[in-house]
């Protein structure tokens, strides 16, 4: 008997099957953050006390949106702590995401260190064009001992000033003067691609999702990705799910690399209805 129950229990367990289809049920429902009134405001700034001196702060605040939120400087990390510390003279761009996923930016902030190059407004250009990116940077600075040299996140430096060829998003520019001090700029680079919803996007929707069982309104009016408001209200979540290829969910493999890109280009554009 003892033996009979062993059997029939694996039998049991090796006839469990799981599915897997293009259902959009499980789908989390985003918040069109277009709508929300989330803010982010400064509440102190202090300058390095002296040229090489990393001991700057920064402290922002948040209101509106939806709690708890977190905060990031630059191209940083998003965490809980809404004051930065250790800073240098240079610019810096603080962010705020709430619990929606809704981000907010405040303005540059300018920190300025005795005898240091001073951060003025970086000259930015706007990428424009989707799958060859254009946009550029060029680094604003007076001050310190010239002359300057200049460097793009990681890379090295150089005596050029201006990067080129740069995709919409944000970028720390360092600047360093003939005496070794060096400073920090932060700079965004917009997205005005111009890629087409009708034209571009569209059809890639019609193509994969639009279809029985997925987004064709057959779980839900909310869900009909025919209806453009739908689209736009699930924009972030699409360029998210292209991205990381889990989207289309029947099969990730379908959208080329270009047109991910369209899909990331468009969202960064404002999603709109063109």
């Amino acid at each position: 008997m003892r033996f009979s129950f062993r059997l029939l229990s694996a039998i049991a367990i090796t006839s469990v099957t799981f599915y897997m289809s293009c259902s959009s049920g499980d789908e989390p429902e985003p918040f069109d953050c277009n709508t929300s009134d989330l803010a982010i405001q400064l509440v102190a700034d202090n300058d390095p006390t002296e040229c090489g001196t990393n001991n700057g702060s920064i402290q922002v605040s948040a209101s509106g949106g939806q709690g708890p939120y977190q905060f990031k400087i630059g191209t940083g990390a998003y965490g809980s702590n809404a004051t930065f510390s250790n800073l240098g003279g240079g610019s810096y761009n603080i962010s705020v995401k709430d619990n929606r996923g809704c981000e907010k930016q405040l303005a540059a902030v300018v920190l300025t260190a005795p005898s240091g190059p001073v951060a003025g407004t970086p000259g930015i250009t706007a990428q424009t064009n989707c799958l060859s990116p254009n946009g550029s940077v060029t680094a604003n600075v007076t001050g310190g001992t010239p002359p300057y040299q200049y460097k793009l996140g990681s890379g090295a430096f150089g005596s050029v000033a201006t990067f080129n060829g740069l995709n919409a998003g944000n970028y720390i520019v360092t600047v360093e003067d003939d005496a070794g001090c060096s400073i920090n700029i932060n700079a965004t680079v917009a997205s005005a691609t111009g890629v087409s919803y009708q034209t571009d996007i569209l059809p890639l929707l019609q193509t994969n999702c639009i279809k029985s069982g997925c987004h064709n309104g057959d779980n839900g009016a909310d869900k009909n990705w025919s209806v453009f408001d739908n689209v736009k209200t699930k924009a972030q979540l699409i360029k998210q799910r292209t991205g990381n290829r889990s989207m289309p969910a029947d099969n990730p493999s379908a959208l080329t690399d270009n047109q991910i890109k369209l899909i990331a280009c468009w969202v960064d554009d404002g999603a709109l209805n063109n």
